[in-house]
């Protein structure tokens, strides 16, 4: 398993493709900030275009492109930027999809938008960057979103499960192309990417029960103890001790989730000496005890 294959499942990702689109007209639509799960979000243009405002910035969307909010930061979305209002979409069921419509003529805009759900503190959301915003037929994800909306707008036994697959394959061609254009320039990924740094960080992130110290990781990065310790904290933006302690929680988290094993066992599993240790630190970083995350 490679480091992204790791990062991914300690993160625990689930992609959902669940709404479309059908604006005609003048249009805008808010989109808020869920604050009950931690969710990612994406919209993918298959007709027409449209504008999205983040902050201070506004992009514009076409045909095949395809942005991404992995922190789903609130935005807006609109048909121009003279349109001042806020729209109130018609909201029904449409087989696999939550349809939501503008306008009583043809649409202009025809969009899906999907979410990537995932768990809480984890490392792999937090090293991306804001927003992502690439035109889908420009990349190698074009095939992937051919057979996407072949599911979408044909019915056939097993859609639902083929579209939530697709999703999930996209979350990993998304970071695949973020990495290969350079998009990610700090933070984990980018650490994962440096030379000096990747064995290191695969060693960790593969042997987070280690007793790992400053000393015996400069020793696999080639590097003096300083040295090591200047380059992991202008890289990850936190000590080599942080980044162990959040690999073992995540790890204990995803234990805890997928396996059948007892709190003290994936304490132990995870480098823990003791469940009240991991149930300590576990409950400061996720505001809950074990016991109670796995239910």
């Amino acid at each position: 398993m490679d480091y992204l294959d790791k990062l991914t499942q300690l993160a625990q990702v689930q992609g959902k493709i669940n709404i479309r689109c059908l604006f005609q007209g003048d249009w805008r639509v808010e989109h808020n900030v869920n604050t009950i799960q931690d969710e990612g979000i994406f919209h993918i243009i298959e007709q027409g275009e449209c504008w999205l405002t983040l902050a201070d910035k506004t992009f514009h969307l076409q045909a095949g492109d395809l942005f991404f909010l992995p922190k789903n930061c609130p935005h807006r979305m609109h048909s121009s930027a003279k349109v001042s209002t806020k729209s109130t979409a018609i909201t029904t069921s449409q087989g696999l999809f939550e349809l939501r419509q503008i306008g009583q003529k043809s649409p202009d805009l025809k969009m899906f938008c999907g979410l990537f759900l995932y768990q809480k503190e984890s490392l792999l959301i937090d090293a991306l960057p804001e927003y992502l915003h690439f035109h889908l037929p420009e990349t190698p994800v074009q095939p992937l979103l051919q057979l996407f909306l072949k599911e979408a707008n044909e019915t056939n036994q097993g859609s639902k499960s083929v579209i939530d697959a697709l999703a999930n394959v996209l979350f990993i061609y998304i970071l695949r192309h973020a990495l290969q254009m350079g998009w990610v320039e700090s933070g984990l990924l980018a650490a994962f990417e440096d030379k000096r740094l990747s064995h290191v960080l695969i060693k960790m992130l593969n042997e987070p029960q280690a007793e790992w110290n400053i000393e015996q990781l400069a020793e696999l990065a080639l590097m003096s103890r300083a040295n090591f310790c200047r380059v992991f904290q202008q890289k990850m933006q936190m000590p080599p001790k942080k980044f162990l302690n959040q690999i073992r929680l995540q790890q204990g988290a995803y234990l805890l989730k997928q396996t059948p094993k007892s709190v003290l066992e994936v304490a132990l599993e995870i480098g823990y000496q003791s469940e009240a240790h991991f149930s300590k630190a576990f409950k400061t970083a996720y505001g809950i005890t074990p016991s109670q995350y796995r239910k």
